[in-house]
């Protein structure tokens, strides 16, 4: 009973060393986390558990554990993630990253599927050696963002979803401001996704 007191004081203890946001306050987001120095504000350095990407972590969101997926063999992930903020949209984000799949019109198709509309990429310009496609869509009460990336010489490929909605006691004018606002920060947040090769981990 004493060591079993001593490793959750120990915990606790460690989890105040970390910065005072959500992704650091979440232990399972946590693992993903590569450290406690910020990329630039707001974000912190991702990796993924199949060594696959690299990323730009939100500071205010957490990765939902009991939908994380990662496949034995490291073939695919699933990472999902959501903002916290009561004050603005909710914010959904699906990381999906699929070494079997190489063709990038195979990718878009199974996309523009999933989604049920039909959507238009766009390439868009990275720091990275690698293909950013991205495409924004509407449904019901929600706005969406998907992404393809692909490299050249690097299996597999990742396919982003993110849903932008408002809660229902925010007013039409404002929820339609803040929406454009983090479609912006989203596709630049989508930049940060580097794809790599994982024999190089």
């Amino acid at each position: 009973m004493n060591n079993d007191n001593e490793s959750k004081s120990s915990s606790a203890n460690e989890a105040k060393e970390f910065p005072e946001v959500t992704a650091f306050q979440d232990e399972f987001t946590r693992e993903f986390l590569e450290s406690t120095e910020p990329t630039r504000e707001g974000y912190y350095p991702f990796l993924s558990k199949t060594g696959a990407y690299k990323m730009d972590f939100p500071e205010g969101m957490k990765i939902n554990d009991k939908s994380y997926s990662i496949d034995p063999d490291k073939n695919s992930e699933v990472v999902i993630f959501s903002s916290q903020n009561s004050n603005g949209p909710f914010i959904d984000h699906h990381v999906e990253y699929y070494s079997f799949i190489n063709d990038p019109q195979h990718g878009r198709d199974q996309i523009e599927g999933r989604v049920g509309v039909e959507i238009n990429f766009e390439e868009v310009s990275t720091n990275y050696d690698q293909k950013l496609e991205i495409a924004e869509y509407e449904y019901e009460n929600s706005s969406g963002i998907v992404s393809l990336i692909t490299k050249d010489g690097v299996e597999g490929q990742i396919q982003t979803f993110s849903s932008l909605r408002c809660s229902n006691d925010m007013e039409g004018n404002v929820c339609k401001g803040q929406i454009e606002d983090e479609k912006a920060e989203i596709k630049n947040w989508l930049k940060s996704i580097q794809l790599i090769s994982k024999e190089s981990e």
